[in-house]
């Protein structure tokens, strides 16, 4: 990875900018890179030790991508910023956490973040709006949306094929094309998938499922399952432009993750900005997108296989051109459009 530079006028004793995650990869990078371009940040990466956390609390401007992968570092890194007056800016990715049940942790990042969000200098971005979740507002500052909603609402980063693209195109045989695209888990409601094709064979007469992304061995049952009913897996790691070959070939996209796994979702709002519709779990957090006008989720009862396979085969009998849905998606561009102005102006008035 090539840092980008933050420039400098004044010489070499000049605080300098920086964008931290606590490891590259997934969409972890995609923040670090995106952010460094759009704010002029310098990206640095590892977990926080004493020569960084030194260069951290130093930094002119601090912006912590993923408070969620090092609380501790965070932690430490913010209250020593505050104590100098300086500015730090933190996302948090799974607010969620914070507020669930069972484990002494839960409770104690609660405590922790309620009593951060009273510190000077410090701001606090959840990537879900309060209003998916009120009680947001007890541990952050403010909201934005989640990058990944917004990155290429235009479109003009979509590549337009890959062989990876034609292979599924031309396995589908002009079939509705369902993918599953990223990592194969469990969490992420692969299982469930299976389910609705193994329970209802006749739903492969109209809709082609592929699963495409490195299989976590404890799917590799599911697998063979969803091979048997007629999809495809591909176990392997796929490039970001082999995904979004996928995109513009697919009518669907498996957003349905299990009850555990509520947050926000790439694969949701990539689906959303370039015209394949997402399905989703009924009362997930991304079902609130179904507010937005232009958004309109396949939306699933979890568990449920009768009630998921006559929802997707009644949208694979919908299914309208996708050149058609992307040339006027023009209401989708404007509310995209919009969550990105906002996205820039929140995160720049704050660092």
């Amino acid at each position: 990875m090539v840092p980008v530079s933050h420039a400098s006028k004044v010489g070499p004793k000049v605080k300098r900018s920086y964008v931290h995650v606590s490891a590259p990869g997934g969409h972890r990078q995609f923040y670090q890179d995106l952010f460094a371009g759009l704010f002029g940040l310098e990206a640095v990466t590892g977990r926080v030790g004493p020569r960084l956390w030194l260069d951290l609390v130093k930094a002119r401007h601090l912006l912590f991508a993923t408070i969620d992968d090092d609380y501790a570092g965070f932690i430490a890194v913010a209250l020593a910023r505050s104590l100098f007056g300086r500015r730090t800016v933190g996302l948090f990715l799974r607010p969620s956490k914070c507020f669930e049940s069972g484990r002494l942790v839960y409770r104690l990042k609660r405590w922790a973040f309620r009593c951060l969000r009273r510190l000077p200098h410090l701001s606090l971005f959840t990537i879900l709006p309060f209003k998916f979740d009120r009680r947001f507002a007890q541990i952050a500052h403010g909201w934005v949306h989640d990058p990944q909603m917004w990155d290429m609402h235009d479109g003009a980063a979509l590549t337009q094929t890959s062989q990876l693209s034609r292979d599924v195109l031309a396995a589908a045989g002009g079939r509705a094309i369902l993918c599953f695209l990223g990592s194969v888990r469990k969490s992420k409601g692969f299982e469930f998938l299976a389910d609705i094709l193994s329970d209802h064979p006749d739903l492969a007469k109209d809709v082609f499922v592929a699963a495409v992304g490195r299989v976590d061995p404890a799917c590799n049952d599911d697998c063979a399952r969803l091979i048997a009913a007629g999809g495809m897996v591909v176990d392997r790691f796929v490039s970001d432009d082999e995904l979004l070959s996928l995109y513009k070939v697919c009518d669907l996209a498996w957003c349905c993750y299990g009850p555990d796994y509520d947050q926000a979702s790439g694969i949701f709002g990539r689906s959303v900005q370039l015209g394949t519709r997402p399905i989703i779990r009924k009362g997930a957090y991304l079902e609130n997108y179904a507010q937005e006008d232009a958004v309109a989720p396949v939306c699933l009862t979890y568990g449920d296989t009768r009630d998921a396979a006559a929802h997707i085969a009644a949208a694979a009998a919908n299914r309208s051109d996708k050149a058609a849905r992307s040339d006027g998606a023009v209401r989708l561009g404007e509310i995209v459009g919009g969550w990105r102005a906002d996205f820039v102006r929140k995160i720049r008035a704050t660092l």
